[in-house]
């Protein structure tokens, strides 16, 4: 069963031999084998190769046609007596591209075997340590978070829609509504390096300034979304009562990417299978050129048997391709019970449980208009025992009312104080503009100088009216 599969690109500059040198260095440097670091290097030179050492076996193959190179090692081993690892490591290089994929699966022997947890393998940090990323469409391959700025929006709408070129998912870290993220991304990164592209969103002004390129499609607010290229599939993350800790969140979403990568068909030019498909054309090829006419019949008939399963090939990639589209489609017609019971729509949070805790307070206000024992009453107070809103909503009207109440002047400690809650400033003649959380549905002229003292208490009354 394979439990971790990935493919990325490298350094272009690099080579297949300096991969297939430095799988040497791996698996020789492994506590756990005894095979010599030069007895894997003897198997680089040769296309093809093997070893094995007491519970432990290595093949090697390397093929090189025009305008393309590939190379891979399997590592065989079996634990404990009843448990086989197996780890696949292929490189292909073009003249534009040069990718690496990793592969371990894990089969137990015997049935009440214990299968242990699936880890990311040591030599996905080597390659990127040691060799580099490559340029994942638009993405560099890195084990760091990527920081957009302000004006960065472009790019985060590509990412978020798919359009980035990149095949490996994104990670994006929304702005939360305070300081602090839920997770630490500089871990978050370290934990997905050559698996996903963990993206962080400098401010909630960048987040709202995001929801227009992508139709609401951003996570916000301090949520984690994570987005496939080519899809319209996405899954947010959060803190919960399930993951209560930056640590357990991080192991959700790694285990969730591990999975969907694990489950998803690698391309064809980066595998074990092409890499041995490759060698047989060398030795055909070879023997082609040899000018041996005995061996005509034979070559026709493998010609013929590959291309045959080619076209196999090819027939079952139209229909997972198929599949892969009635399932998208499956999926946006079936709405998820843990996604909640109505839709979002375009409106985004301006703060903790915005959106939540104003349809709580309707349903709130509505149950009393219900027969007592009636089934739209059962169904109303199900959905507000079950849901807790942590709204921010009363404690901002307070502050307003506090901010106004004896207003005067827009002085240094009103607007810090504006700004605090999220207000934009801006000057306009005679008058002050604030505007809520850069929404300018929600802008405010306000004196710059008042002498009626009521005048600061009606002002205050106002934008908690529009705004609560």
């Amino acid at each position: 069963m394979i439990n971790y599969s990935t493919e990325f690109p490298i350094n272009e500059k690099s080579s297949v031999s300096e991969i297939l040198a430095l799988a040497c260095k791996w698996i020789a440097g492994s506590p756990h084998t005894k095979i010599k670091e030069e007895e894997l290097s003897d198997l680089i030179g040769s296309h093809e190769g093997s070893i094995k050492v007491g519970n432990e076996s290595v093949a090697t193959g390397y093929a090189e046609l025009p305008d393309y190179e590939i190379g891979g090692f399997r590592y065989s081993r079996l634990e404990n007596g009843d448990i086989e690892w197996v780890t696949t490591i292929v490189s292909s290089q073009t003249p534009s591209q040069h990718l690496v994929s990793i592969q371990v699966s894990c089969e137990a022997l015997r049935t009440a075997s214990y299968l242990p947890e699936p880890r990311k393998p040591y030599f996905v940090k080597q390659v990127l340590g040691s060799i580099g990323g490559g340029m994942d469409g638009q993405m560099p391959v890195s084990d760091k978070p990527i920081v957009l700025n302000l004006g960065e929006e472009h790019i985060a709408a590509k990412l978020i829609l798919g359009n980035a070129g990149n095949s490996l998912p994104i990670v994006y870290v929304s702005a939360g509504f305070e300081i602090a993220q839920a997770v630490n991304s500089e871990k978050l990164a370290r934990q997905l390096s050559g698996m996903a592209h963990v993206i962080v969103e400098p401010s909630r002004i960048f987040s709202i300034k995001l929801k227009n390129l992508t139709s609401s499609r951003n996570v916000y607010g301090g949520t984690i979304g994570v987005y496939w290229p080519d899809s319209t599939a996405r899954k947010s993350y959060f803190i919960s009562d399930e993951n209560n800790t930056p640590g357990k969140l991080r192991n959700s979403i790694f285990r969730d990417i591990r999975l969907a990568l694990a489950n998803r068909r690698q391309k064809t030019y980066c595998t074990w299978l092409h890499l041995r498909e490759c060698i047989s054309k060398n030795r055909l090829e070879k023997l082609r050129s040899s000018g041996s006419t005995e061996l005509d019949d034979y070559v026709k008939a493998f010609d013929a048997d590959l291309s045959a399963k080619q076209e196999k090939v090819e027939e079952a990639e139209r229909e997972i391709f198929r599949l892969t589209a009635e399932l998208r489609k499956f999926n946006s017609e079936t709405p998820s019970r843990d996604e909640g019971i109505i839709a979002y729509g375009l409106e985004q949070d301006f703060y903790t449980d915005e959106i939540k805790g104003f349809v709580l307070e309707a349903l709130n206000g509505y149950i009393g208009s219900t027969v007592v024992g009636s089934r739209k009453r059962h169904i109303i107070e199900d959905l507000i025992y079950h849901n807790e809103a942590k709204s921010e909503a009363e404690e901002i009207k307070r502050e307003i009312k506090s901010i106004f109440k004896s207003y005067v002047e827009m002085d240094s400690k009103i607007k810090s104080a504006l700004i605090r809650l999220g207000f934009d400033l801006s000057e306009d003649g005679k008058h002050h503009k604030i505007t809520f959380h850069g929404d300018g549905r929600y802008t405010f002229a306000v004196s710059k100088t008042s002498s009626d003292h009521r005048a600061g208490k009606n002002f205050a009354s106002d934008i908690n009216k529009r705004l609560f």
